[in-house]
């Protein structure tokens, strides 16, 4: 058992020794009482701004110890070529930096808490985060500082056994439009077909007509290759379904169709799947209930994991909404517009909320990319991909982590829009499974 002195604890203390020393298998226990950690034979360390005696120390800056928010701009530093949050240069801290505010105020996603300048689709954007600005997105941070402070413990108490950890890949597809063309029913197909005449796109007129007269494959029906790679490298994706509230950016069809129920059938009985709630409930929470039931009501399975459509994330009021419909796993924490680690982990975590400064029962698995910032935001061709993504995810093995990739059934279907790019997945796929 590890002994932990901290003069007074709050629940931030709390929430973030749980998540280290729970990756870390370690089992420990806190105390503000001197005369008895002082005395105690333990293993143990202090974590306040001075030492009591020659214990092994983590300078404290105090900032765990507050219950509110408040604006402030971590200052950076470095340790061992690592960049480091909220450093320190006191004499006899373990650490040049307070590692375990540093892990909370990434996890927590303090700095989204903030204010800040919106995007279009008021989201908090990768440009306006402390990684992108400091240049380390693109490193699982939290990971890195976590195993520091273990070389740092073992470095004192040789005995100490850290529990290991397992690399793994784990692909996901979210469903915004199962059918580019297919089951959409008469007035949209028809409304489509003149909205593309009148853009003199009569090549994409022709392919409608071909789809629909089952000539030619929709080009966004993927599925059949998706379930031929599961089987190939043998991988357990998880599918996350549009539920189908029609709207400007919310283009699915209902999960009441019966040809979209056969399809989501097919799926559930090779995957999970979860909810990719609508556009619209992210401005509207009071839909998620309804989008969660029809889902529901098509698979016959309860729904209890997420990830928003849009990627639109915002604090609290998204996980709180979740909370309240029984979502217990977010897949949402990446960023729309760049590649990297928007909590600076590979691992999951729990959700704290700041507002209420207490820890919720809702984890939160973090991806690394979305295909679609490779297309529409940095405009790279699909040979150009692997070339960013492979130092990511070599790192993510390093540390033993969890790899989580985003595509969408259409980005591996057979759209001109597309092309080569069923071919980079698989090397993406045979890179991450390469251990």
């Amino acid at each position: 058992m590890l002994l932990i002195y901290i003069p007074q604890t709050t629940p931030r203390h709390q929430y973030v020794f749980n998540h280290i020393m729970g990756y870390l298998g370690i089992d420990f226990s806190i105390t503000n009482n001197r005369d008895l950690f002082t005395t105690s034979e333990n293993i143990k360390f202090s974590y306040a701004d001075a030492p009591l005696h020659d214990e092994l120390h983590f300078y404290a800056d105090g900032l765990l110890g507050e219950d509110t928010l408040r604006t402030f701009t971590p200052q950076t530093g470095a340790n061992k070529e690592i960049i480091t949050l909220f450093p320190n240069h006191v004499s006899g801290s373990a650490l040049p930096f307070d590692v375990f505010f540093a892990v909370f105020f990434m996890l927590s996603r303090y700095e989204e808490y903030l204010p800040f300048t919106s995007d279009a689709h008021g989201r908090f954007e990768a440009i306006n985060s402390l990684a992108h600005k400091h240049n380390f997105l693109h490193l699982p941070l939290v990971d890195l500082w976590i195993k520091q402070f273990a070389e740092v413990l073992h470095l004192r108490f040789p005995s100490l056994q850290f529990k290991k950890h397992s690399y793994a890949f784990i692909p996901t597809y979210d469903i915004d439009i199962a059918y580019s063309y297919k089951h959409k029913g008469f007035a949209r197909n028809l409304g489509g077909y003149f909205r593309d005449g009148l853009h003199f796109n009569i090549a994409a007129c022709f392919r409608r007509v071909h789809v629909l007269l089952n000539i030619a494959h929709d080009p966004f029906d993927s599925y059949d290759y998706q379930f031929g790679l599961q089987e190939k490298y043998q991988l357990n994706p998880i599918y996350f379904f549009h539920p189908g509230t029609y709207g400007p950016f919310d283009k699915n069809i209902s999960p009441e169709n019966k040809r979209i129920q056969q399809l989501l059938g097919r799926i559930a009985e090779r995957s999970p799947i979860g909810i990719h709630p609508s556009y619209l409930s992210a401005e509207k929470p009071e839909l998620l209930a309804g989008e969660i039931k029809r889902l529901e009501e098509a698979i016959g399975k309860k729904i209890t994991s997420a990830r928003q459509h849009f990627i639109k994330i915002r604090f609290p009021e998204t996980y709180r909404n979740y909370l309240a419909n029984g979502i217990t796993d977010d897949y949402s924490m990446g960023f729309a517009t760049d590649i990297g680690f928007r909590a600076g982990t590979s691992q999951p975590f729990l959700f704290f909320d700041l507002q209420k400064n207490r820890v919720e029962n809702l984890t939160i698995h973090p991806f690394v990319f979305m295909e679609g910032v490779f297309k529409q935001h940095k405009q790279l061709p699909a040979d150009d991909i692997l070339r960013q993504i492979a130092p990511i995810i070599e790192k993510i093995k390093q540390l033993d982590g969890t790899f989580i990739s985003l595509w969408h059934n259409e980005s591996l279907g057979t759209s001109k829009a597309w092309k080569g790019w069923r071919s980079m997945y698989e090397n993406m796929i045979e890179l991450a499974q390469n251990k």
